[in-house]
């Protein structure tokens, strides 16, 4: 149970330190805000310089890195390009602070792997983890699967 002497004494400490921390809360919360701004910006143009780019995403899920990288990057068209996550870290080659921020903004995430594509400076995405699963687990041919892919990156999707 707490007693009032406990709560008088941490109202007596905390309340001094609360009345320090005021100028840094006030120093540091539009810091943040304005380098948040300033990032959004850079992302957005990020998006815009690479306006048509498709991302292939895939994880190191151990039952799926190695199908993925013998049958399906080697597949994959010219112009896709890959992003593997090594855990929790991107391996891109592109700026990484900017992939992550394309992945941590995902809209269909169902797991991976994963389709990205830049269009009209706005990221679209799509999860193919459900048919790539579904060829993996049932020796299934990868053909059909190749053609979502590539279609999904051919679609010219209207954004809002």
């Amino acid at each position: 149970m707490i007693k009032l002497r406990d709560i008088l004494l941490i109202f007596i400490i905390g309340m001094p330190l609360f009345i320090l921390a005021i100028p840094l809360i006030i120093i540091f919360i539009p810091i943040k805000y304005l380098n948040r701004k300033r990032f959004e910006k850079k992302y957005a143009k990020f998006l815009t310089e690479n306006n048509g780019k498709n991302f292939f995403c895939y994880n190191n899920k151990k039952n799926s890195k190695d199908y993925i990288e013998e049958n399906i990057i080697p597949n994959l068209t010219d112009g896709i390009e890959i992003v593997y996550l090594n855990g929790k870290t991107v391996e891109s080659d592109y700026n990484i602070e900017f992939v992550s921020e394309a992945l941590y903004k995902l809209k269909n995430y169902n797991r991976f792997p994963h389709l990205m594509k830049i269009r009209n400076g706005k990221l679209i995405d799509k999860s193919i983890n459900n048919p790539f699963y579904n060829i993996l687990n049932s020796n299934k041919p990868k053909s059909k699967f190749l053609n979502q892919i590539h279609t999904f990156f051919k679609q010219n999707d209207v954004i809002p």
